[in-house]
């Protein structure tokens, strides 16, 4: 990539702190840095990858701006790969704001989201698998979603994709030599190439696999807590979260929405949601809360169903039962603080797993959170291997697998040539996407376009 402009940011969030940290990047970094800062110690020649104390001085005014450290930068054996400056300055709004506006005015530009990463992915230092994981290493909230993320910036899951790539590239060439010469007596051993294709078609699924656990880790799955009205659901949510997220009365039907928050069990993200109590509603209010539970109830990973163990079973209790037939099931039979009153027979009888709760107390939670990282997750235990986390790279791997089932299927039934031929260079075509080999423009401004400006 060629660029005849240089870009500069602020890198650091906004607000007081102790260090604010200004990137520039771009042909004409080094030169913008001298004309605005003055070193401490007079120096005939600035050396790179060393730190120098001064001050950022707007040459016409001769006025100060601010005692900063700062760097330089060589290219290529930098972020971009490009030559690049770093100026350490105070934090603080007005401070960052007069140097990067300084830097502005001596022809440096406002860099654009994600446009520091987009130039090293467009320079060839990473691949737009690595790109993206940098803004996931950003945005992780868990140590399991910080390590997957920092594996994908390492480049292993590039590695694993780029060898699928190299066997179907490999097949894929020998394929279109027979195509194109047609006369020649070229020596290609069919059952090997299938055998390839097969061994990346079991990788490309085992990968696809992945993405379950790696969608618990990075993006999260959704707990329904449900019930009739008035069996603590909301005092759970409450007490699952340790904060007051949802209003709790002893009045019924206080919950008209669904409420919902982040709560992060072994390592994984799970979004618990609150709903409205399940009854017949008194009015057109409570209505529409009804109805959006019962839209969202297939859509959930898991239904936490609600019983009041103080409380005979209802039949308002089996109409939620029958809502909920079929699906993914924890119950939580909650007030166990509380004299019982409720038959389990019921519970039993259907083969549903229970856990005995007090919301009020907290008494059973740390239970209920292993019982609810079991229905989840099933058997797996810590994770094993590297885990596709992000829903493009899925939707990518799952084209390129069915392109390759179908390259094989022609191979299988002696179709013409040209057809596996067609069904190889898709499936390259899809994986070239998850790396950006192949990857539209507008993809790329998609992507890059999530990430803050100074990085």
């Amino acid at each position: 990539m060629e660029t005849a402009d240089t870009i500069c940011a602020i890198s650091t969030p906004p607000g007081e702190g102790g260090i604010g940290i200004i990137r520039i990047s771009g042909p004409e970094a080094h030169t913008l840095l001298q004309k605005i800062f003055s070193p401490a110690t007079k120096r005939a020649a600035y050396q790179p990858r060393t730190l120098y104390l001064g001050n950022i001085i707007e040459r016409d005014g001769k006025r100060k701006i601010d005692e900063v450290f700062t760097v330089l930068l060589k290219a290529p054996k930098t972020y971009t790969r490009e030559d690049m400056a770093e100026i350490y300055s105070h934090g603080g709004f007005a401070t960052q704001q007069s140097i990067l506006s300084l830097l502005i005015k001596y022809g440096a530009r406002l860099a654009e989201p994600g446009e520091f990463t987009k130039r090293a992915f467009l320079n060839g230092r990473i691949d737009l698998l690595q790109a993206e994981a940098v803004l996931d290493i950003i945005q992780s909230e868990t140590n399991e979603e910080l390590q997957c993320a920092l594996e994908h910036l390492e480049g292993k899951l590039s590695l694993k994709i780029n060898e699928i790539k190299e066997n179907v590239r490999k097949v894929l060439g020998e394929t279109e030599a027979l195509i194109d010469f047609p006369d020649e007596d070229i020596d290609v051993d069919t059952e090997h190439n299938v055998a390839m294709l097969r061994g990346a078609y079991k990788r490309i699924e085992k990968l696809i696999k992945s993405s379950f656990e790696g969608k618990a880790i990075h993006h999260g799955l959704e707990a329904l807590i449900v019930g009739r009205t008035n069996v603590g659901k909301s005092s759970l949510l409450n007490a699952l979260l340790l904060k007051e997220k949802a209003i709790v009365t002893p009045l019924p039907g206080t919950t008209r929405d669904l409420i919902e928050d982040i709560v992060h069990i072994n390592g994984i993200k799970v979004r618990i949601v609150d709903t409205a109590g399940l009854r017949i509603p008194k009015n057109v209010v409570e209505q529409e809360g009804i109805e959006r539970v019962l839209h969202r109830i297939p859509m959930a990973d898991l239904i936490i169903w609600v019983l009041d163990c103080s409380a005979a079973y209802t039949s308002e209790d089996e109409d939620m039962y029958t809502a909920i037939n079929g699906l993914n099931i924890l119950v939580a039979l909650n007030k166990i603080d509380l004299p019982q009153k409720l038959d389990k027979s019921k519970i039993l009888s259907r083969g549903l797993e229970y856990i005995g709760v007090s919301a009020l107390n907290d008494t059973g939670l740390e239970e209920l959170k292993e019982g609810i990282y079991r229905k989840l997750m099933g058997k797996r235990g810590k994770r094993s291997g590297l885990l596709v986390t992000n829903i493009r790279h899925k939707e990518l791997l799952q084209k390129s697998y069915d392109a390759l089932g179908r390259a094989i299927t022609c191979q299988k039934q002696e179709e013409p040539l040209e057809f596996t031929a067609f069904e190889l260079r898709e499936a390259l075509f899809h994986l070239g996407e998850i790396t950006g080999e192949t990857c539209p423009e507008e993809i790329l401004h998609d992507i890059f376009s999530r990430f803050c400006i100074g990085k």
